[in-house]
């Protein structure tokens, strides 16, 4: 998976220093048919071991390539948390590959395990994920990361114990901690 770190670390190189209006080429990397392979990923920066952007798609719309680019291109810019990625971070910046698969209804919270499956709250247009990794970083319980989720979701913390929708999945998270 070299060549996902390939892309993602020109993509960075590329938005960040301006390359917005041009077009991204990718006839120099080697795009096997996984790579060519429709998955629904995330990119997460981070720098020294905190949270510097995370934003990915829930949705196998596009390559798997293309998607590490474009949702590299929109954490190192347009995610809201945080001010755009600056030229100075870019050698500093850790970059983790998460390949999203396995996505299931569950009818009941004790179907969700912390660690091992990453978790989607809804309740009416309310909405927010968190990758499976989240809960173990942050040390939380199983109710501690739904409470922070509904919170994420912009709801009382509470709100997950009723009348919410869950959906649960796995990812492969690829991690580089040097560009």
């Amino acid at each position: 998976m070299q060549t996902l770190f390939d892309i993602a670390n020109d993509t960075l190189d590329w938005c960040v220093r301006g390359g917005r209006g041009d077009f991204f080429e990718t006839h120099q990397y080697e795009l096997t048919d996984k790579l060519k392979k429709d998955y629904a990923t995330f990119v997460t920066l981070k720098i020294e071991g905190g949270l510097r952007g995370c934003i990915g798609s829930l949705k196998a719309v596009e390559p798997l390539y293309m998607s590490v680019h474009n949702n590299a291109i929109n954490a190192s810019l347009k995610d809201f948390r945080f001010k755009p990625v600056s030229s100075r971070e870019l050698e500093i910046i850790d970059i983790h590959i998460s390949i999203l698969s396995g996505f299931a209804d569950i009818d009941s919270i004790d179907e969700f395990k912390v660690g091992e499956h990453g978790i989607i709250i809804q309740k009416g247009f309310n909405r927010a994920i968190y990758l499976p990794e989240v809960a173990v970083e942050q040390g939380w319980t199983k109710e501690e990361t739904l409470d922070s989720l509904s919170l994420k979701a912009g709801m009382p913390a509470n709100a997950w114990r009723e009348g919410t929708s869950f959906q649960v999945f796995s990812s492969v998270v690829l991690e580089k901690d040097e560009r």
